[in-house]
């Protein structure tokens, strides 16, 4: 067996602490093991560029590495961004009261943890036999890498045999390769052929991860009970519940294993961000402002920072967010305020983000009782969104409503009309449609309606009757219009067939104005005048 001077000698290695003293303790400690190239980090984010820039066949990092990334959140960006090699080694250290936070770090597997302090014959004994068994399973590592997933398989069976005392390390590496090819029944198994012989907690949640994609729901949940109840630190088996519970349609069931979950590992950003998520559905605000508010402070330094986290967290706390001027209002507001700030400082080259953060902005302000403010945000939306070539459905909607927020209901009804007649709306986008349509009260439509009369009867009456029909038009298309509006757009049309010739569709759409009106009852004083004007009808239809 080779010696622990020999495997590290010529490797590529990243040594990572925050303190200098550590730093130098452990680049001079891994010089007498035998390494002879060593760099060294001092920070998350120095440790990353290194990642990025460079091959390591071994990475040391200290988990708490205070501010900016940790090193979980090296360990997971050098996963996502496939730098780190399945060949590579991501060894984890931490102090022995962190276990709770660590616990997320374990999910994304270091190859091995070392509680701190440790000595150097500690660490020759941990690297010796993790950088024995990594030497050992290359060719299979080594596959993997390059996602030759059958020859993967192919690797496994045979180290199975070849190698008895690994054979559940690499029957591990097996059943998820089988997984990842989507090949259920066969890493089914596989799993129970291990579980026959032993139970082991990984094994048992394979188990259940193939039998929730053959969708056999209530067999999966009976495996992630027991192990939940056996491990109830395998946070894993929390996930895979709440994806089940989502396929049942039971988002309150998905909530409660999720926070379940957190309580283990409160460290797991993507976790707390599908958290926030289904408890945002669940109009549970509480829930979800603390599940956006980790995501924001977990993601800033991390790959997986997103928008939505800053946006969602802003929403969730708008039930915080009244008139009354209350401690909590207060810091609510204020926190909304610094989360959008900090997304439009983020990503200031994205249209639709600022956008989506100036929506939010509006309604912030509208939640305070700041009419003149939230106006004005709203008119600095409108703005971004009339620059946009093509805005989506959503950004309309948005649009629509922070209109119905700031009290510009003739506006919302021009951005429904348009948005209604799109030809891609979605059943969830019609459905949107129809909840702003209904949050417009009838009294609301009748004022609009009687506005655009007004300016349709100023035309009328200078002679432009193709611009008054026009603004006609746009009023009676509300089944809320009322009678005078029908008449005076029934009177702008005969008008202007008199003064040119009748045609069979305006014709057509007087007899439809007029069957809305129905019967005029003789002791109502606009009875002569739907007199004759129901006789110019008839005379009309006659010469068509």
């Amino acid at each position: 067996m080779a010696t622990l001077e020999n495997m590290l000698a010529g490797k590529r290695i990243l040594a990572v602490d925050d303190l200098v003293e550590s730093r130098s303790a452990m680049k001079k400690m891994l010089v007498i093991l035998g390494a002879d190239k060593v760099d060294v980090a001092m920070d998350g984010d120095e440790a990353t560029e290194y990642i990025v820039n460079n091959d390591y066949d071994l990475v040391i990092s200290d988990y708490n590495l205070g501010r900016g990334r940790d090193g979980q959140q090296i360990l997971e960006e050098a996963r996502f961004t496939r730098r780190l090699k399945a060949t590579s080694t991501f060894v984890m250290l931490t102090g022995e009261n962190a276990m709770d936070m660590v616990m997320g770090a374990i999910e994304y597997e270091p190859d091995d943890y070392v509680t701190k302090p440790f000595t150097i014959d500690v660490m020759r004994q941990r690297l010796t036999r993790i950088l024995t068994i990594k030497e050992i399973l290359k060719p299979i590592n080594e596959s993997i890498d390059l996602q030759a997933k059958r020859q993967t398989i192919q690797l496994c069976d045979e180290y199975i045999k070849k190698q008895p005392r690994l054979a559940l390390k690499v029957m591990r590496m097996k059943g998820r390769t089988l997984i990842s090819m989507k090949a259920f029944e066969d890493a089914l198994n596989l799993y129970d052929i291990i579980l026959h012989e032993r139970e082991i907690n990984w094994a048992l949640l394979g188990k259940a991860t193939c039998l929730f994609h053959l969708e056999k729901y209530d067999a999966a949940k009976r495996i992630l009970a027991h192990t939940i109840t056996e491990h109830p630190k395998y946070v894993q088996c929390y996930d895979l519940l709440s994806k089940i519970h989502i396929k049942e349609k039971d988002l309150i069931a998905a909530q409660d294993a999720l926070v379940s979950a957190t309580h283990v590992s409160p460290k797991q950003v993507l976790r707390q961000m599908e958290l926030g998520r289904i408890a945002y559905a669940n109009q549970d605000f509480e829930v979800a402002e603390s599940a956006f508010k980790q995501s924001v402070k977990l993601a800033r330094h991390s790959c997986y920072r997103t928008v939505k986290n800053y946006l969602l967290f802003a929403k969730s706390l708008q039930s915080k967010i009244t008139p009354k001027n209350s401690r909590d209002s207060r810091n609510s507001s204020t926190e909304a305020f610094k989360a959008l700030d900090e997304a439009k400082t983020l990503y200031k080259e994205n249209p639709d983000y600022l956008f989506d953060a100036t929506i939010i902005e509006s309604m912030t302000f509208t939640n305070l009782g700041k009419e003149a403010d939230a106006k004005a945000i709203a008119d600095k939306a409108e703005s971004m969104l009339t620059s946009m070539k093509t805005p989506t459905t959503a950004q309309q909607l948005a649009m629509a409503n922070a209109y119905i927020d700031t009290k510009q209901h003739a506006k919302a009804q021009d951005l429904l009309a348009v948005i209604n007649s799109r030809k891609d709306l979605s059943r969830s986008e019609q459905r949107d449609l129809e909840r702003t349509k209904n949050e417009i009260s009838e009294q609301v439509v009748r004022a609009y309606t009687t506005e655009i009369n007004d300016k349709a009867i100023e035309f009328f009456e200078r002679g432009q009757l193709s611009q008054a029909i026009e603004l006609f038009d746009k009023a009676t298309a509300y089944k809320e219009a009322g009678l005078a509006v029908l008449l005076n757009a029934i009177q702008a049309k005969i008008t202007y067939m008199d003064q040119r010739q009748p045609t069979r569709e305006m014709v057509s759409e007087v007899g439809e104005h007029l069957a809305r009106v129905g019967r005029m009852p003789e002791n109502d004083e606009r009875y002569s005048r739907w007199t004759m004007l129901q006789k110019s009808y008839e005379r009309m239809k006659r010469s068509i």
